[in-house]
């Protein structure tokens, strides 16, 4: 049976892969935010937002659709369920596309408020072609565990990406025409460079009965997910239309970092596991070890989680302007969906395994009718608030609704004394850490009064000191204190770390057998 280690240590460098490729947004996140501003930020987000769900349907349901029948299929047809996958998504996505560009002004009109803009509706849709096809022609890496080639893949696209977004937006100062052309460059290079892997190791071969499968296979997520993205993205247009854009920008800030959960620890998890665990279902004790790997999931998730709610308000007030800060309250509960959302995928195996489709449609798509009154509802009550509310609750229905059903196809055995002490220790540490006043410790003042100082004085003499006349480095040295906040809250959020030994046995023996030997000496 493949080992939690194998596990884990592909998932690591899935993480590297998918930080390195995003990476380029963080990085570059303070410039942007003070170049493109609020309604800079609002532009990118109805964009981003309008082409999420087809990503969202083609990719994860193409790769998913590919691994299933990978393994269900005889090992000569084993490379033509991949071709054709990668094939009929180029296909599909192309034929989807192209109407809509013929079409960019009407609805650059209709989703940005201005028809002049709809080059960049165009530059984003080519960078949803390639980044589709790349997702599909991506799974054979995935099927056979290559996880290095999406790092080296990742470094490839951090250093283009980084390096094409300062020309374009900082240096030649395109704005927005510069973010979606940098974007779309990258993309397409990365992209190519999964295609051509698939085509040397699987062909170029077009099966009509694998098509099929994989078509139906897929179809009945179509309505579940249709109405999981209408409900997601009407807090959006609910926002845009009954507030204003800029606020789109502040909510679309609130959950950048949130994010990272899904992009540093569910998707690379998940790109190891989910092949992992479909080829080892059947095995003997495959129950007890998918429960097994949840609950080290669970840990890993929470724990980044932790980080993210206790220093969103610092890292807001030292990336982002004034206008951003509220967007933490956002941003807090938008990371618990993310850990409701990581915890779904995993739950809902037993659906997936016997290719119960339906039913997980059905679960997504009387959720997100329910999400789509919430948001209304929550909205109007609360403002930007209300929308994170109603898709965390949302979320909630889904997993306790779609767990029994997936347990009655495939029974996972879960450690729910591990899962109970998890989540209890989280909410506590979360709680301590957010009423804590720094004030009365000696090593916030020294953050505050004298490390911070010196680091700002020593990036003086670097290149960024001389960027917008200094304006980077006299910032950080004007948010001292929330600096020294947020590297003491990290360092304070360790601790928790220690919850690790007493769930797994093999490390909590380990630490034992070393003191015992501390102790002898």
């Amino acid at each position: 049976m493949t080992s939690t280690r194998s596990t884990f240590k592909h998932a690591w460098i899935y993480t590297l892969a998918a930080v390195t490729g995003k990476m380029i947004s963080f990085f570059l996140l303070p410039f942007y935010a003070h170049v493109l501003q609020d309604v800079g930020y609002g532009v990118i987000g109805m964009i981003e937002a309008s082409l999420a769900f087809l990503f969202t349907l083609m990719s994860y349901g193409v790769q998913s659709a590919v691994i299933r029948f990978y393994h269900d299929r005889p090992p000569e047809q084993r490379n033509r369920v991949v071709s054709t996958g990668m094939l009929q998504t180029a296909a599909i996505s192309t034929l989807l596309c192209v109407p809509l560009m013929l079409a960019s002004g009407p609805l650059s009109g209709a989703l940005l408020g201005d028809a002049k803009l709809w080059h960049l509706l165009v530059l984003a849709l080519l960078g949803f072609i390639f980044e589709l096809t790349g997702a599909a022609a991506s799974a054979i890496l995935l099927i056979e565990q290559r996880s290095v080639a999406f790092s080296v893949n990742g470094l490839v696209r951090l250093v283009l990406g980084v390096a094409t977004s300062i020309w374009f937006v900082l240096v030649l100062d395109w704005g927005l025409f510069g973010y979606f052309l940098s974007g779309t460059l990258t993309t397409l290079v990365s992209s190519a460079w999964f295609v051509v892997i698939a085509v040397r190791r699987c062909g170029t071969a077009w099966d009509r009965g694998i098509s099929r499968d994989l078509f139906f296979f897929q179809l009945p997520l179509v309505p579940g997910n249709l109405a999981s993205f209408v409900s997601r993205q009407a807090e959006r247009v609910l926002v845009r239309y009954q507030l204003d854009l800029a606020s789109v920008g502040v909510l679309e800030m609130g959950y950048k970092f949130p994010s990272l959960i899904s992009l540093m620890i569910t998707q690379p998890f998940m790109k190891s596991w989910n092949t992992t665990r479909t080829a080892m279902a059947d095995e003997p004790g495959a129950p007890e070890h998918i429960g097994r790997v949840f609950t080290w999931y669970l840990l890993l998730v929470v724990s980044v989680g932790l980080v993210i709610v206790v220093n969103i308000p610092a890292v807001l007030r030292l990336l982002t302007p004034p206008e951003f800060w509220n967007a933490h309250r956002i941003a807090r509960v938008e990371v618990l969906t993310m850990i409701l959302q990581g915890c779904y995928w995993h739950v809902t195996f037993g659906m997936y395994y016997a290719k119960d489709m339906r039913s997980l449609s059905w679960i997504r798509g009387v959720t997100s009718a329910i999400k789509v009154a919430l948001s209304v509802l929550f909205i109007k009550l609360w403002g930007l608030f209300g929308a994170a509310y109603s898709a965390a609750l949302i979320q909630a229905v889904m997993l306790f609704w779609s767990a029994p059903l997936a347990q009655r196809r495939y029974r996972i055995r879960y450690e729910w004394r591990k899962i109970w002490l998890i989540g209890i220790t989280s909410v506590l540490a979360f709680v301590v850490l957010i009423t804590l006043d720094l004030e009365q410790f000696g090593a916030y003042r020294w953050l505050r009064d004298v490390a911070v100082p010196d680091f700002g004085r020593a990036l003086s003499a670097t290149p960024l000191g001389t960027w917008k006349e200094g304006k980077a480095v006299t910032l950080l040295l004007e948010r001292a204190d929330v600096m020294s906040d947020l590297v003491l809250r990290t360092l304070l959020c360790l601790p928790y770390a220690l919850l690790l030994p007493t769930l797994h046995y093999d490390t909590r023996t380990k630490i034992l057998k070393r003191l015992r030997a501390l102790r002898q000496r």
